[in-house]
């Protein structure tokens, strides 16, 4: 009897050191969607959406049926996150990447310095492993806290724009192209659109319709085309 509880406060204690060695960004969800992701391994040469939420919830292969796409988006995912679990994008080898992160690493309370020093990464990493792959990388889009959802992203809307204007720069050093989805969603206070949203962060059904057509030539367009353009939106 001694032995069989000596065992299960062994298994506990290794069980909770387990748990300690969680690292911030490994959610419940981030770690679900993380098995599905090997469960279903990347193919070659795909054209692959990589984020949060907002990424997840795109239904990429219906919105672009005549494309082979791969959804690696993570309900809260932040750039740490990502960093994480590149190599799996790395070894695909993506024929196109297009990135969106930024938002939940403003709500984690993390400054723009670092936020842009792990895209700088991403990039940089991307770019070393799979030299072939066209990345595009996304702002983030506007919120809106007159939906009172969202308490950790009150007062956080200078950050955001701050972030965007950086994300452009970075894309311009890194020689990547930069799409600003900014200006389709925010109204005429530089909120997100209600008309666009259902809880003032993510995006309905036709916010995702103006996304797509917004990226469908990049999408769609050959790789010759691709080099004519390094900077897109104002």
């Amino acid at each position: 009897m001694k032995k069989y509880i000596l065992a299960i406060c062994l298994m506990f204690h290794i069980g909770f050191l387990v748990s300690q060695e969680r690292r911030s960004f490994e959610t419940n969800f981030y770690i679900e969607r993380m098995e599905y992701f090997r469960q279903h391994p990347l193919e070659q040469s795909q054209i692959i959406f990589l984020g949060n939420s907002l990424t997840q919830g795109g239904r990429w292969h219906e919105f672009f049926p005549n494309h082979r796409t791969a959804n690696r988006g993570i309900v809260g995912d932040n750039t740490e996150g990502i960093l994480a679990r590149l190599d799996e994008i790395i070894d695909a080898k993506p024929k196109k990447l297009f990135i969106l992160t930024g938002t939940n690493d403003v709500s984690q309370d993390l400054d723009n310095d670092y936020i842009i020093n792990n895209m700088r990464q991403i990039v940089r990493r991307m770019q070393a492993g799979s030299p072939e792959t066209e990345i595009f990388w996304q702002s983030v889009l506007p919120i809106n806290n007159d939906f009172g959802r969202f308490q950790r992203m009150i007062g956080k809307e200078e950050q955001m724009l701050d972030l965007n204007r950086r994300i452009r720069k970075m894309s311009e050093e890194e020689g990547i192209q930069f799409i600003d989805l900014f200006p389709l969603f925010a109204n005429d206070e530089g909120k997100l659109d209600p008309e666009f949203t259902t809880n003032g962060l993510h995006i309905n059904a036709s916010g995702y319709q103006i996304w797509v057509e917004k990226i469908r030539e990049f999408v769609e367009r050959t790789k010759s085309q691709e080099s004519r353009t390094k900077t897109c939106g104002s």
